[in-house]
Parts: C-alpha cells; sequence; structure tokens
C-alpha cells in the first residue's frame, strides 16, 4: 500500500517532465511523436534513365523541409550525368497543418543545389579528321522545382516533381524530375 503514493508521484512527474504531443481521434487523446524522417527511390529515373536516384528528407516544421539526393549512373557510357549530390529546401502550401500525420505533405516548392559530376564531348582536329573525346567535369548549380507529396495513414508517401536547374560553371543545365516511393519513419 505504501508503493501505490510513491507510483502516482513518479507517474505524475514522469508526464509532467516529459509533455509529447497529442492528437485527438474520435474524442480520445492520443500521444505519440509524428516520424519527421523519409527515404525514398525515384522510380522515374531509376526506369527510364538507368539513374538510381535515393533520398534523405528530414521535416523540420509543418510547412518546411530539408533534404539530399543522391544519383549514380548505372551505365556511364549512355548518360552524361555520371554522379549528382542535390540538396533541397521544400517549401508545403495548403497542407493540413493542423494534423502531426499530414504536416510535411501537399503542394510544394523546392529550392535545391547540385553537384554534378558529367562526361562532355569534344570534338578535337586530329590527323586531318574531327574526332571526339569525352572528358570527365565537375559542375555547380542552382534549381527550382514544384510537386506535389502525398502521404498515407501508414506513413507511405508518393511524390511527383519536375523543375530544372542552371550548371554555372559548365554553362548548362540539369533536370529535375521525380515520381518517387518510400516511407516516413
Amino acid at each position: 500500500m505504501k508503493k501505490l503514493p510513491l507510483l502516482i508521484t513518479l507517474l505524475v512527474i514522469t508526464l509532467t517532465a516529459f509533455p509529447q504531443e497529442t492528437q485527438r481521434v474520435m474524442g480520445w487523446k492520443i500521444s505519440h511523436q509524428a516520424p519527421q524522417n523519409e527515404l525514398k527511390l525515384n522510380l522515374a529515373t531509376s526506369i527510364f534513365s538507368s539513374m538510381p536516384e535515393i533520398t534523405y528528407e528530414r521535416i523540420l516544421h509543418t510547412d518546411l523541409s530539408l533534404g539530399a539526393s543522391a544519383l549514380v549512373s548505372l551505365e556511364p557510357d549512355d548518360n552524361d550525368l555520371n554522379l549528382a549530390l542535390i540538396p533541397y529546401m521544400r517549401w508545403f502550401f495548403g497542407g493540413n497543418t493542423e494534423s502531426l500525420q499530414k504536416c510535411g505533405a501537399g503542394f510544394f516548392i523546392e529550392l535545391n543545389g547540385a553537384l554534378l559530376s558529367t562526361d562532355i564531348d569534344e570534338n578535337v582536329y586530329e590527323n586531318e579528321t574531327y574526332v571526339t573525346h569525352s572528358k570527365g567535369t565537375t559542375g555547380a548549380g542552382l534549381g527550382l522545382a514544384l510537386g506535389w507529396k502525398y502521404l498515407t495513414r501508414n506513413n507511405w508517401v508518393g511524390e511527383l516533381y519536375g523543375g530544372a536547374g542552371r550548371d554555372f560553371m559548365n554553362d548548362d543545365a540539369y533536370p529535375r524530375v521525380g515520381i518517387t516511393i518510400g516511407k516516413r519513419f
């Protein structure tokens, strides 16, 4: 019997010292921490151009996230782009910001940067003929994309986005296109 007041005291201290975010479901208060990390695969680049793109994204606020994508060409002879690292920031509009489960979803604008490794073909005049040589270069640029993110109740994520960026070092452009699927955890 002496342990019951001690147990109640510890329970009250725990609940007040470590508050959690709460949410109402059918009148019941449910306490839990909403997942804020996402891991995704871009199906568009993986299937159509043999360049798998893996993305990690962190939800910082109900309408703001930061992430990074990495692309690697599996067939460097067929693609000019060999490797890309694309950090980005997304600003979400029109989502349901009252629900913890729906933050970081809906229409978004993305600002991205890119570090690129590309092959550029050069035409060189050798032995009275023009010969094409492939030369590896490194580039860096900035870009913009628009898109939509859908989030299910089981924290599966689907995205559709498109945009482009400018490679300032090589006076070129890079695409930012995706149909992604992933999981929020």
